[in-house]
């Protein structure tokens, strides 16, 4: 659910398995105020355990996962893409990690688009310790997003529909085979998600991607897949992977 800053440094220490964690704002401030020299504009989504507190008739909010992204001025937007910055954590999981990535945000509809992997961090959340990670050297990532979207933008995939099925089989195996793997574990795309967005471009009317019978760019059955991820609240987690996992359908 997304939720306002001042909520979020609300959040307090929480214990799980025996474990020490320390409240939100502890891990959270250092990357607020990195990125307040920068943009006054950030989001915030988390996750709360599936059992609260009370206290004094209050609730005890605990966070935890958490997402925030900082997105940058105008001045870093390229075709109605404005570059963010993001931090990710959880700590409810097999293996609690934090994460920093950047990516850009599409202005219409807030899709997040990555290409390279460089602009990925991950590292173990150790119970106890601060967040270490280096923003700086992510924004300092030479960029070949404008060359990308340029390229999706101008691409067409066929009409036929024998070409269509044809594609449609070949993203469905590689949604089965392919994973993305980090310190974290595997990331994969389900292969619903692949049929979702097939059905989304070529059948459902009401899809803000639908094309039917006409050509379809790379650019708009992108943006189809990357809606179902950003729509998917059970996973606040792995927005970064799961759209370098599309990038592959694509060949990108």
């Amino acid at each position: 659910m997304e939720i306002t800053l001042n909520k979020l440094l609300e959040g307090k220490p929480t214990i799980i398995k025996n474990k020490e964690y320390f409240a939100t704002k502890e891990y959270v401030n250092p990357f607020l105020d990195a990125m307040s020299k920068f943009t006054n504009n950030f989001v915030v989504r988390v996750q709360t355990p599936d059992q609260i507190t009370t206290t004094d008739g209050e609730e005890d909010l605990t966070f935890n996962r958490v997402w925030i992204q900082a997105i940058l001025p105008e001045k870093h937007t390229i075709y109605d893409h404005d570059e963010v910055v993001g931090l990710i954590y959880g700590l409810d999981v097999k293996t609690p990690i934090y994460k920093v990535y950047r990516g850009m945000l599409n202005r219409a509809c807030t899709n997040l688009c990555v290409f390279d992997p460089q602009w990925l961090q991950v590292c173990e959340l150790i119970p106890g310790e601060y967040f270490t990670y280096n923003v700086q050297s992510i924004m300092e990532q030479v960029s070949t997003f404008e060359k990308q979207i340029i390229h999706m933008k101008t691409t067409f995939l066929p009409c036929d529909p024998e070409d269509r099925h044809q594609l449609l089989g070949r993203q469905i195996e590689k949604a089965l085979l392919e994973e993305y793997r980090t310190i974290a574990g595997k990331v994969k795309l389900a292969t619903s998600t692949v049929i979702k967005a097939y059905e989304d471009v070529y059948y459902d009317t009401s899809s803000s991607y639908y094309v039917g019978e006409n050509p379809c760019s790379i650019f708009n059955y992108y943006q189809a897949f990357t809606e179902i991820v950003r729509d998917d609240k059970k996973d606040i987690l792995n927005k970064f992977e799961k759209t370098m996992l599309i990038n592959s359908l694509f060949d990108l």
